[in-house]
């Protein structure tokens, strides 16, 4: 018995070393704790049994070392297992020793990244990957129609008791009250921003069948403002929760939030719209639901057994914001409808959008389109509220892109530089010993706060960072291919495909027309709208060519713009006909003169430089440079040779 007791305490201790023992189920210590429950209170996958030491864990000298009790000696006594769990089964002890060691479970590592790994371009799904872990998933809780309802509303109102509102006449008094006094800046920049949408919006509405005075729902949501966002995360100037907008079609990823689109959010507040009162058939139990959900106003309606507004808001279970949605939103209504009647008549109201659509390649960095428009880009994200990033969604193949009128007529011209200098390539990065977000901002052409954006960083530093994921402009169609390496050499030729375009597109910037010069009438071109392009007035404009301020223009089509009347009356007769021949001439003349001086430019060799690869950055030919520069077609290019390149005239 002694003898028993001997082996198994050595064998107890041998077991507990750290070197040579483990988890008698296989698992780390980190794991093991998550192991599975089952039903009958122990963890998936471990044997209730006693520990004992796996076979691949025993070294080789302690093979020998016999697991059963000696000869003669009777088992130690091994305390039962309960009824429900089976016996354990014994470890079978070796027979002789092992040749060569057990083989032991390999571990993985991951291995970290090398630093000099060369940049890679990333696919637009990888690209996904990445910047989704940048977005916090935040789950939300989704809890010709009635046109008569809305065609006498502002009258009903007026009525007070005697109206068809009689039972809410209080509260919409009281809101009426409240955006002539308190709220009145307020109201009145909502007004003044109607002026913008209102007029798109209700075309909607009426293609759906819907009133067209429903379009003041987004104005007591929202106020008509696309970058509205409310503490129940909802946003855009139909306020929509993603959940809801996605039901109706918006789009919503890190890239764009359509619900911030004025024309799409009005389309899926109409689907909306036109369900809720297909559910309900009446327009203040339709609206009160978009503002607190179709089940929260069914069950209304369930509890109280009525299908009235104004019996539902007696009773404690609708929140007071629903119960003021329907009198703020007929308040609102009864105002906008006649505002000179409730002091709002000198509300200055913004111009209509006049936007055209352009469709650009996904992933279009916005501020490369604003330098090639010459527009700023801050007017770019206005006309395009949706767009969330520095870029359209480089998840899409094409994008269309809302811009003025001038500048989509200027995109349609330049659309191939647009294509070329605008599309972002996303590369992946290896973070290096000693880079910093600003040196590789400054490296890459981009900023810091891209960067941050694109990676998910809190702080302007790196920290333990080990690659990001950072875009590029100015790689050609097959460095591109995702999985391609870019080289510094090769980023280099992008950085100056996209420094040349720039410069060019400053030589070919056309002088502003003057007083007395010939323009043409482009596409969509108005009286006004060509008068206001070139500063002038419209009767100006029509009588310097003859025409009516009413007459329609044809594309293509030349106008002389008209001179002011002080300088009119102050040059000599013989110089007050009208020269548009002469001012195109001497526009061709000038721009022949700068082409003479710039047909030139000088290039810097630098290290690993070709005359291929330069010839293709200039738009030339090899021989033209090689002829310029006495020099041999396939020659090598030694570091710091300065060259001149012969531009295309």
């Amino acid at each position: 018995m002694r003898n028993a007791l001997l082996g198994a305490g050595f064998l107890l201790l041998f077991a507990s070393i750290p070197s040579f023992g483990g988890t008698a189920d296989g698992l780390s210590p980190s794991t093991a704790g998550e192991a599975e429950v089952t039903p009958d209170g122990t963890k998936d996958g471990i044997s209730p049994a006693p520990a004992a030491v796996p076979p691949a864990t025993v070294p080789p000298d302690a093979a020998a070392i016999p697991f059963a009790p000696a000869p003669g000696v009777p088992p130690a006594h091994v305390p039962s297992a309960p009824a429900q769990n089976p016996p354990p089964q014994p470890a079978p002890g070796p027979t002789a020793a092992p040749s060569r060691p057990p083989a032991v479970p390999a571990v993985s590592f991951v291995a970290p990244p090398s630093e000099k790994a060369p940049d890679r371009v990333l696919s637009p799904g990888e690209v996904d990957l990445q910047v989704t872990k940048n977005l916090e998933d935040i789950t939300e809780e989704v809890d010709g129609i009635g046109e008569e309802f809305f065609a006498t509303a502002s009258m009903e109102v007026e009525k007070g008791t005697g109206g068809s509102f009689s039972g809410i006449t209080r509260p919409i008094d009281k809101f009426i009250h409240y955006f002539q006094t308190r709220g009145r800046e307020r109201f009145e920049l909502y007004l003044s921003r109607s002026g913008k949408y209102v007029g798109m919006m209700q075309k909607i509405l009426v293609r759906y069948g819907l009133p067209e005075d429903l379009v003041y729902v987004a104005l007591i949501e929202s106020g008509f403002s696309p970058k509205a966002y409310s503490v129940a995360k909802a946003a855009g100037p139909w306020q929509f929760i993603s959940a809801t907008g996605r039901r109706y079609g918006l789009r919503i990823d890190w890239w764009t939030d359509e619900r911030r689109d004025a024309e799409k959010s009005t389309h899926a507040a109409a689907s909306y719209l036109r369900d809720l009162y297909g559910m309900f058939e009446s327009w203040p139990l339709a609206t009160a639901a978009y503002n607190a959900g179709e089940g929260k106003i069914q069950r209304a309606v369930t509890r109280y057994k009525s299908d009235d507004f104004s019996e539902l808001i007696r009773h404690r279970y609708l929140k007071q914001e629903t119960k003021d949605y329907v009198p703020k939103m007929l308040a609102a209504l009864t105002i906008a409808k006649d505002p000179d009647k409730y002091g709002f008549g000198d509300v200055a109201y913004e111009a209509p959008l006049d936007l055209h659509t352009v469709t650009v390649p996904g992933g279009t960095d916005l501020a490369a389109v604003a330098r090639l428009l010459e527009v700023p880009v801050e007017s770019i994200r206005d006309w395009n509220p949706e767009l969330r990033r520095f870029c359209t969604p480089p998840n899409r193949e094409l994008y269309d892109l809302r811009l003025s009128v001038d500048a989509a007529f200027l995109a349609e011209e330049r659309m191939e530089e647009i294509r070329t200098q605008a599309k972002v390539t996303f590369l992946q990065h290896n973070v290096r010993k000693g880079e910093t977000l600003q040196s590789l901002a400054d490296r890459y052409q981009t900023t810091v706060p891209v960067l941050k954006e694109l990676n998910g960083l809190r702080k302007d530093s790196l920290g333990r960072t080990p690659r990001l994921v950072i875009p590029v402009t100015g790689l050609m169609d097959t460095e591109t291919v995702p999985g391609t390496e870019i080289s510094p050499d090769r980023l280099t030729m992008a950085h100056m495909r996209v420094e040349e375009g720039s410069r060019r597109a400053r030589i070919r910037e056309p002088r502003r027309p003057e007083p007395g010069d010939a323009v043409t009438v482009r596409k969509g071109d108005t009286m006004a709208r060509l008068a206001k392009r070139h500063g002038v007035r419209v009767k100006e404009l029509a009588s310097a060519n003859g025409l009516k301020s009413t007459s329609k223009l044809k594309a293509g089509a030349s106008l002389v713009l008209p001179e002011s009347v002080g300088a009119a009356e102050s040059r000599p007769a013989q110089a007050q006909v009208p020269k548009a021949s002469v001012g195109t001439k001497s526009s061709t003349s000038a721009g022949a003169a700068r082409d003479l001086r710039k047909r030139t430019t000088r290039y810097k060799v630098h290290k690993g430089d070709t005359l291929n690869q330069i010839a293709r950055v200039y738009g030339v030919t090899v021989e033209r440079i090689a002829v310029r520069n006495r020099l041999k077609k396939d020659q090598l290019l030694p570091q710091g040779l300065v060259l001149v390149i012969p531009l295309e005239s």
